[in-house]
């Protein structure tokens, strides 16, 4: 089973396009790839890190028709489910944009201009590759690089302030354990519970034959 809420959905791409970016400036070949993933999760986990803000202030405000979401709701309560999408699929959800402008205007975070700009510029370049094609000289790709750093930093930045434990949800993001390491660790853990409990007798030994305890 796989559940991901929107925090640690968010948290997870923007700790991806953090991974990529730290390993960027040590690649010989293979940037083009990985700067294309940088890009397009940077441009995910704020997406995704806004609706959270959207969703924790009303819900419907992540969602395109006021209407459709209504009904949605409606049909959710009902037949007892955890989420609109469960009883319509079909329901739009906002682009980052239009995030961006209710957050702003409907639920007064205070948004700098350099972090929009910023946000606005690697949207262009995320849409770039998602849609059509793109081609950037040196001199862009190293700007690109910088913005996608500066875009990071204040990312963090912004949303640490307004989401409970994110930078602890960043700090778990993109764990992994492989089903070897995962037995090798069951296993250490079992020899320490036996160490343990081992040392325990032994401690109370010690204190039966010193105090007769």
């Amino acid at each position: 089973m796989i559940r991901m809420d929107l925090a640690e959905n968010g948290a997870d791409s923007l700790k991806a396009a953090y991974l990529i970016m730290e390993k960027l400036p040590i690649l010989e070949d293979g940037l083009a790839h990985n700067l294309k993933d940088a890009v397009m999760s940077l441009n995910h986990g704020i997406e995704i890190l806004f609706k959270l803000l959207l969703k924790n202030y009303e819900e419907y405000l992540i969602f395109t028709d006021l209407d459709k979401y209504m009904t949605a709701k409606k049909n959710m309560l009902e037949k007892g489910k955890d989420n609109v999408l469960d009883v319509n699929p079909l329901l739009r959800t906002i682009a980052l944009s239009e995030a961006i402008r209710r957050a702003k205007y409907l639920c007064g975070y205070e948004i700098s201009s350099d972090f929009e700009v910023g946000i606005n510029y690697i949207n262009k370049i995320r849409n770039q590759f998602m849609h059509y094609e793109i081609n950037l000289s040196d001199e862009e790709m190293r700007e690109l690089l910088v913005k996608m750093r500066i875009v990071y930093d204040l990312s963090y930045d912004f949303f640490i302030t307004y989401i409970d434990d994110l930078s602890l949800i960043l700090e778990e993001a993109r764990y992994e354990i492989t089903v070897d390491d995962y037995s090798d660790e069951i296993a250490e853990m079992h020899r320490s519970l036996i160490e343990e409990d081992l040392a325990e007798q032994a401690y109370d030994r010690y204190l039966e034959e010193k105090y007769g305890v």
